[in-house]
């Protein structure tokens, strides 16, 4: 017990030492700034105003005064903006940074900055966030100034530094996180690694169940095929030796990483996957959930678009700190240095749309679709960006600028981001008691989509794949531990579930979505179209039994149950109304020639006289013949609200069917969705009998 409790007093002296102490209580408790834990116009921040006499009082706190000083230095020297000015032709500007509950700073102050420029501290939608740092080697102020290391974020080959604070997140994870699942001995190697304990590198078949720590690789691939590419016929020459120049940056700079970490073994995708082997694909992309999940860490090429970027560079001239002088409280001149736009800094929102362009420009590894179950389900992961090193567990986000251990400042706390928490987080929920759901009908009445995968779903179709095929393969190991920890007596049915089949079943596009050049998946799926989607509106059950699900099934295309399918159908049971499908009067007629240019939001379901707004799952529909307006298509009510709205299904005939009763399903495909009111579609329903529909 003593080792262990030495050996944890060596990491915080670790961290100590790359670190420096908040202040105390004392030395803010009479600041009128510090100590204003209650703002009504503002609640949950704290404002400084700054530029103006009437911002600092006489009991302010040096580190208040100190941060209006440097505040006015950067509007004066442009590096904050400021739009207005008071009365007495000083700026109008505030710094803002924001409160707990109880008053207490969300984070260390001079990383939790806001900078409001449009004349009012309330108004936040515009303000800028950012930092202060001390220069390397200059007097700070203020001894919890973080220090700009010398080296940020892309190490130099010859750089200790920055590894030395790699091995210390590694190891407060490793014996501190229990969130991050403490593992008693060595996993199982993977069925192919590269060993990397020497030059050159080859690769390594281990025997089965060989245990022994390993890494992985998280890369974009880009346009690039390097040489070294594992196929079936360079399988034996790469088992021999891989020649280091036909590994591209990315790849050495991998290998170099974990020797430097003191680990032998690292898995990447393209050098222990057989490429072009259907077979060994289809085999290693059902394990990759174990592949992942069993590394001790996951190395991320995060700020590289292909293999040939790499780890290591320079910090890029427009991205680094600002340089500024400013008169400290003892009246001496330090010089700091001030980095804004911290979203586009630090790891981004990191699954929803918000922000797409920017992780594309800064983080274009984020962008990608088999990178979100990469994410997800590594247990630790070091991302290299342009600018420093960020480390992401379970229980921790951090990176090199940051003087602590600990840091959330760039993620909102009103906006808990998706990523790999959610599963750990999970087993909180696990352990709640609660009521098993006793049929399919009784489950969907649950409010069930709020569960990880209904997030999941939506943030993963928002990313990129090169390959359209891969949209089942790519989320397979989130879905294996959804229904591992989550869902273990359920079917995976095609990206839906079979005990939330009809809440499943409501999802919709966002915005103008095209249609897979390839089948992919049944109309009734999210996987059948390209884009975002959403689907976790619709959980209200209503009172009227509208729908039900009679039977659902998929054919497999392969031996992985989340894998591809090659055909698949729902059954239900429910009320449905032919109508037509009319475009709408405010539209220009000629608009559905030019369809690259149509809108899924000009067009209506015309029903017994009555029209309402409806919407197409892809605008690719509207051209190539999937459906035509004049067209005779069906409306299922499914009987799930939001609010005042239920949400439907529109359909059109599938084959030749023409009939439908109760004993023979009519057969249909999904086209769009519409959301109505129950008083229409009662109307719409009334005397018609409920019949079996069958949608593929």
């Amino acid at each position: 017990m003593a080792d262990v409790d030495d050996d944890l007093n060596d990491i915080k002296d670790i961290l100590d030492s790359l670190r420096s102490r908040p202040p105390s209580p004392n030395e803010i408790s009479s600041c009128p700034s510090c100590s204003r834990i209650k703002d009504e116009s503002l609640p949950g921040y704290r404002c400084l105003r700054i530029g103006s006499s009437r911002g600092i009082y006489p009991s302010t706190c040096a580190r208040c005064v100190f941060t209006s000083a440097v505040g006015e230095a950067c509007v004066e020297q442009g590096i904050l903006k400021c739009a207005d000015f008071d009365t007495d032709n000083k700026p109008n500007h505030f710094i803002v940074w924001q409160v707990e509950n109880d008053g207490s700073l969300v984070l260390p102050r001079w990383s939790n900055l806001l900078s409001s420029a449009g004349g009012s501290a309330y108004y936040l939608p515009d303000a800028i966030s950012f930092e202060i740092l001390t220069a390397p080697g200059k007097p700070s102020p203020f001894p919890d100034i973080p220090i700009w290391g010398p080296r940020l974020a892309c190490p130099s080959k010859d750089d200790g530094v920055s590894f030395d604070k790699v091995q210390a997140w590694l190891k407060v994870c490793e014996e501190r996180h229990s969130m991050c699942g403490r593992v008693s001995g060595a996993p199982n190697l993977p069925a192919r690694v590269l060993d990397v304990r020497q030059l050159p590198v080859k690769l390594y078949e281990p025997h089965p169940g060989e245990s022994k720590p390993y890494l992985c690789l998280s890369h974009c691939w880009g346009g690039s095929r390097p040489k070294c590419m594992t196929t079936s016929w360079t399988l034996e020459t790469n088992r021999q030796e891989i020649v280091w120049n036909d590994l591209p940056a990315t790849f050495q700079h991998a290998i170099d990483v974990t020797r430097r970490l003191g680990f032998d073994y690292l898995w990447i995708d393209s050098l222990c996957i057989i490429q072009d082997s259907e077979t060994d694909w289809q085999h290693q992309s059902a394990e990759m959930i174990f592949i992942y999940e069993n590394s001790h860490l996951t190395l991320c090429a995060t700020a590289s678009e292909d293999d040939t970027g790499g780890f290591y560079g320079d910090v890029p001239t427009e991205r680094r700190p600002k340089e500024i002088t400013v008169k400290g409280p003892d009246g001496t001149d330090y010089e700091l240095l001030v980095r804004t736009d911290l979203s586009n800094r630090h790891l981004p929102l990191p699954w929803g749309v918000d922000h797409h362009e920017n992780r594309r420009k800064y983080f274009p590894l984020l962008t990608r679709a088999w990178v979100f179950q990469e994410r997800l389900l590594s247990r630790r992961l070091l991302h290299f960006t342009k600018e420093e090193l960020l480390f992401e567990c379970a229980e921790l986000i951090t990176c090199e600028c940051h003087p602590g251990v600990g840091r959330y400042d760039y993620r909102p706390k009103h906006s808990e981001p998706l990523d790999k928490r959610v599963l750990s987080l999970s087993e909180a929920a696990l352990k709640a008691p609660k009521k098993k759901p006793e049929s399919l009908e009784e489950a969907a009445n649950l409010e069930v989509n709020e569960t990880p995968w209904g997030r999941a779903v939506e943030c993963y179709t928002a990313l990129s794949l090169s390959y359209p095929r891969d949209k089942l393969p790519a989320l397979s190991g989130v879905a294996k531990q959804i229904q591992r920890r989550l869902r273990p007596d359920d079917e995976y049915l095609a990206g839906l579930w079979r005990s939330t089949l009809l809440p499943d079943l409501c999802w919709w596009s966002v915005g103008y979505k095209q249609a897979p050049q390839r089948w992919r998946g049944p109309s009734w799926s999210w996987v059948s179209i390209d884009g975002p989607i959403a689907m976790n509106k619709f959980r209200q059950r209503a009172k009227n039994d509208a729908c039900s699900v009679v039977d659902a099934s998929v054919l497999l295309a392969g031996p992985d149950a989340m894998g591809e399918v090659e055909s698949g159908h729902v059954i239900l049971s429910g009320t449905i109304c032919a109508g037509r499908m009319k475009q709408g009067s405010h539209v220009d007629p000629k608009i559905l020639r030019y369809p690259k240019s149509a809108s899924v939001y000009d067009l209506l379901l015309a029903v017994n006289g009555d029209e309402r707004l409806m919407f197409v799952d892809c605008r690719d529909y509207l051209y190539d013949g999937t459906v035509t307006v004049g067209q005779e298509i069906f409306c299922l009510r499914m009987g799930l609200y939001n609010d005042a709205d239920e949400f439907c299904l529109i359909l059109k005939r599938a084959g030749k069917v023409e009939t439908s009763t109760i004993n023979e399903p009519g057969c249909y495909e999904r086209i769009g969705y519409m959301m109505g009111y129950s008083g229409d579609l009662d109307r719409w329903c009334e005397g018609k009998a409920r019949s079996l529909i069958k949608i593929i």
